[in-house]
């Protein structure tokens, strides 16, 4: 069973913030001092209400800018988990917009994917894992993760985001020629 502090930061206040307030969080991720800032006071929230010897240190608690087929990704690198449903990696996709949005309110939600330790041995090619995605209030399970605890867990994790998401779409307007017979 997951310990709240990692799970309430992972799967409950970090999804939404982002969704509720998107341009102003990824205004805060994208500055280094900003987002160390926001990450830690985020922690220190998830364990708000906890007993002192249910809160977990924040160490490892990182971020770190990718590209995730064709898109910008801010990927968080966690505290190693210790049980299941707890996270190695959580990642917000942004999806780039044509009209920059000029309100939170029109500003697209991020999709929101977890890497999480799932029930299993651990062994010399690391802890299973499996992939999930929050939106909204549901939650489900994509399929196997890649090992974690591993130097290339955060590279194979995103790159299973990237076939998850695919291509992005082509907004092109094909070009149409009128033939007169």
């Amino acid at each position: 069973m997951a310990r709240s502090h990692p799970y309430n930061f992972t799967h409950v206040l970090l999804p939404q913030l982002a969704w509720r307030r998107p341009l102003s969080v990824r205004r805060e991720l994208s500055d280094p001092y900003l987002a160390k800032e926001l990450l830690h006071y985020v922690w220190d929230k998830a364990a708000e209400n906890l007993p002192l010897a249910d809160r977990v240190a924040p160490r490892g608690l990182r971020l770190s800018w990718h590209e995730v087929a064709g898109r910008v990704a801010a990927l968080l690198h966690l505290p190693a988990p210790q049980a299941t449903m707890e996270a190695h990696f959580s990642a917000l996709i942004y999806e780039e917009e044509d009209e920059p949005a000029e309100t939170e309110a029109e500003e697209k939600r991020p999709r929101y994917f977890t890497l999480e330790a799932t029930l299993g041995l651990s062994g010399p090619a690391g802890t299973p894992t499996v992939v999930g995605e929050w939106a909204g209030d549901v939650h489900r399970h994509l399929g196997r993760g890649p090992a974690g605890g591993q130097p290339n867990t955060a590279d194979a994790f995103l790159e299973i985001l990237a076939a998850v998401l695919g291509p992005l779409p082509d907004t092109t307007v094909p070009f149409m020629r009128v033939v007169r017979f």
